[in-house]
């Protein structure tokens, strides 16, 4: 059997199981946290801008593009929400994937639970196989793609998306396969647009693009039975065969799923910049706090990740408040200057240009620690007078379950997020609803 067909046959059997609580609550949890982020995304310049790109030629339909009134045909509404969902570069993340998993998923499948009345239990079951397929295809081709500059929240992402949607909508096991090698040809994504709009953008193509493979398959449409696996099929190009084990996808999907991973969990985040950045900003803001030191006493910043995380976060000087975002040096920078980060210092160009922030980014620097784990982070203040104070950061807050995220951060976030599209008693009364797997 091809592993197509082998991926195709462990999903489905996945996905006939009773999962637990636990899992439901962690699937629950992701998808209000996409939701909130994705209506705050609706309202950004680069979702306006595609809108205006692709609703004069959408068709009509039932799928929701959320922050609007607006309701297409399900591919469109999956690009136009995927997009808005990664435009904040505030959604969750996991280490197994080295992406972003839930909107790999949920844009995909809310537009096609809109298109056919499914709700509740059917998304629930849907993003939790989605969230499986994506850490195992995770473990199967990253961190090497990560490391050689793909994308893989979209590239290894798509896979997890035509995974959820299969299960959605009941595909067979052989219409499941067709699907996954036929996104295998539709897979695309590089790490070089981070810090602009297309990155976004390639997240909603994903989403599209995983609602379309489902859609032909389900007609019919014929793919290449090999395409993971052929000469010329989706490792060897992406990766090569020696950085490649697929034993993630052919074994048989025993054990507690992936979504309980106590190893690599579901990364939360607080700020709404990359990931790499939230450990090193924790460790500032320890800092600030502990010496009380102003930003015009500060000499300079030094700052040590792992090796990983380094190339896409030395933005020394990003020149827009969306490239703020991956730049290690203004993230760091301004929240020492403001003792938080919140969305619009990635938004308002006057925040962005603050003189204060702008001078002490270029007392900041960055470099590489030789340790193992990829959460770590050192930070050192040396003041202008020479003293020096040293903070050590295992991990962000979330990173795992001995460092939790405090009780009702994630749902401040919501609200925070829904409130830039609705009132805070409709954002309150939407919280309500969607912790009782309302998604309607």
């Amino acid at each position: 059997m091809s592993i197509a067909g082998q991926l195709a046959a462990n999903l489905l059997r996945f996905s006939q199981q009773s999962f637990s609580p636990a899992a439901r609550e962690q699937a629950r949890t992701a998808i209000i946290d996409t939701l909130g982020v994705t209506l705050a995304g609706g309202v950004q310049d680069g979702a306006e801008k595609l809108r205006r790109v692709i609703v004069p030629s959408a068709a009509t339909g039932n799928s929701r593009v959320f922050g609007t009134d607006l309701r297409l045909n399900a591919l469109d509404a999956a690009l136009l929400n995927g997009t808005s969902s990664h435009l904040l570069d505030y959604d969750d993340s996991n280490s197994w994937l080295h992406g972003h998993i839930s909107v790999a998923v949920l844009p995909a499948v809310l537009a096609l639970a809109d298109e056919h009345a499914l709700n509740g239990e059917a998304i629930i079951r849907a993003y939790l196989c989605g969230y499986e397929t994506a850490v195992r295809m995770g473990k199967a081709v990253s961190p090497f793609q990560y490391r050689h500059g793909w994308h893989p929240t979209t590239t290894v992402g798509i896979f997890a998306g035509v995974a959820a949607c299969a299960v959605l909508l009941d595909l067979t096991p052989e219409h499941t396969a067709t699907a996954l090698s036929i996104c295998a040809s539709l897979a695309s994504g590089i790490k070089s647009n981070f810090g602009s709009q297309t990155k976004a953008l390639v997240v909603g193509q994903a989403a599209r693009s995983a609602v379309m493979a489902v859609q032909l398959a389900r007609e019919g449409f014929s793919a290449g039975q090999t395409a993971l696996e052929h000469h010329h099929g989706y490792f060897n190009v992406f990766n090569g065969s020696e950085n490649v084990d697929p034993a993630a996808l052919t074994e048989r999907w025993d054990g507690t799923p992936y979504i309980l991973d106590t190893e690599k969990s579901n990364n939360f985040k607080y700020f709404s910049c990359c990931y790499a950045i939230l450990s090193p900003v924790d460790g500032v803001l320890a800092l600030r706090k502990q010496t009380g030191l102003k930003p015009e006493q500060i000499e300079r910043i030094e700052v040590q990740v792992h090796p990983i995380r380094f190339p896409h976060i030395n933005i020394p000087q990003p020149e827009t408040p969306l490239a703020g975002k991956f730049s290690l040096h203004y993230c760091v920078a301004r929240a020492f200057v403001a003792g938080t980060l919140t969305l619009d210092d990635f938004i308002d160009t006057a925040r962005f240009a603050d003189p204060a922030t702008q001078s002490l980014m270029h007392k900041v620097t960055l470099g590489c620690h030789d340790e193992a784990t990829t959460h770590r982070a050192y930070v050192t203040l040396t003041t202008t007078d020479g003293r020096q104070f040293q903070q050590a950061i295992a991990g962000a807050r979330g990173s795992s379950p001995d460092n939790p995220l405090a009780e009702g951060v994630l749902a401040q976030k919501f609200i925070d997020c829904a409130t830039r599209v609705m009132s805070a008693e409709d954002a309150q009364a939407l919280y309500a609803r969607l912790l009782q797997d309302d998604y309607r």
